[in-house]
């Protein structure tokens, strides 16, 4: 479990830096085109935000698990289908939440003040107003979100790769005639697709302090009064953790991707807002194609990058690496 050693101000924001590394992976796929999100121009894949969320809940739930939070499969709100794999409605979702914690006065907060992922990544709930069913909008404004789009911070390969996982079709031609050189039917699961080879990507989180406090307040699995912000940072940096580790997809869209490190501060200064994927620029070898050479090229262009970032050993709350990146980051080992 990863620790996280400090008492928070109410109010500021506090930065969190998450590298991964995804190896013969589709990482996170455009809808539309089936294909992976690429820079033209530079040729580094790229990942929304909704993405990392979309993991990040998933590891929160097996860390609840672990911790023995009540309910703990109940304690991510955003679930699309249920275990029978139907489709959920907000509302749906809300009444299980209320059933499962035996709400007997539904009250407006109760998705917020049951759940993990809606006090830090906020939601829109459409409530009934009165008997005649009218609703009324009720909005929490998120508290942690990817400040820019995390992506890779170097130029990467992209392969075409054949798959197949069905048997072909008959051949075409006129029922009970043999035909040898009529054309054999596609398979049907038959496809080219793209695969990244390597790419070691870097997503920078921005926690506002005083959102968090504000949404958190009142929660019913974790106190605030006893506490407090060090406790939701621990449930997001080892929800994020799991998420890319010991609680990994096996699909062929999301596995095969890895955790290395994550670092997070407090700056007491305004920070230079560098985007970690500017850091293509100052490369001097723009391709990275092994885990080697993206520790070799962290190495080189981290200081200066969380310098402009205003990290300092002072002012880091939480480091962790994975044992084979040995970056030296600022603060203690957590």
């Amino acid at each position: 479990m990863i620790k996280v050693q400090t008492k928070f101000p109410e109010k500021g924001n506090a930065y969190l830096l998450f590298g991964f590394e995804a190896i013969q992976a589709r990482p996170n796929l455009d809808p539309y085109t089936g294909t992976l999100r690429v820079n033209e121009a530079s040729r580094q894949v790229f990942i929304t935000d909704v993405s990392m969320k979309h993991h990040v809940r998933r590891g929160v739930k097996a860390y609840a698990a672990a911790l023995g939070i009540p309910h703990a499969e109940e304690t991510i709100f955003y679930e699309k289908v249920d275990e029978n794999g139907e489709w959920n409605t907000l509302d749906q979702r809300l009444e299980k939440i209320r059933n499962v914690f035996e709400i007997k006065k539904p009250e407006v907060r109760d998705a917020l003040n049951y759940t993990l992922d809606l006090p830090l990544f906020g939601y829109v709930q459409a409530s009934k107003k009165n008997s005649k069913k009218e609703y009324k909008n009720y909005n929490v404004t998120n508290a942690a979100n990817t400040l820019f789009r995390p992506a890779t911070f170097h130029s990467c390969e992209i392969y075409p790769l054949g798959r197949n996982n069905a048997f072909p079709g008959e051949k075409k031609g006129k029922k009970g005639e043999e035909n040898e050189e009529a054309e054999t039917n596609s398979a049907s699961g038959s496809a080219c697709v793209d695969s990244l080879e390597y790419g070691f990507f870097l997503g920078l989180w921005e926690i506002n302090l005083n959102m968090l406090r504000i949404n958190a307040a009142g929660h019913r699995l974790v106190n605030w009064e006893k506490e407090g912000a060090a406790k939701w940072f621990e449930i997001l940096v080892n929800g994020m953790w799991r998420a890319y580790s010991s609680d990994r997809y096996p699909s062929f869209t999301q596995r095969s991707q890895f955790a290395q490190f994550v670092l997070g501060w407090i700056p007491e200064e305004e920070p230079v807002y560098t985007n970690p994927a500017a850091l293509y620029e100052k490369l001097s070898q723009k391709q990275v194609k092994t885990h080697s050479e993206a520790v070799a090229a962290l190495e080189e262009q981290l200081p200066g990058f969380l310098a402009d970032w205003k990290c300092k050993e002072k002012n880091v709350f939480v480091q962790h690496r994975a044992a084979n990146f040995p970056v030296v980051l600022p603060g203690a080992e957590a």
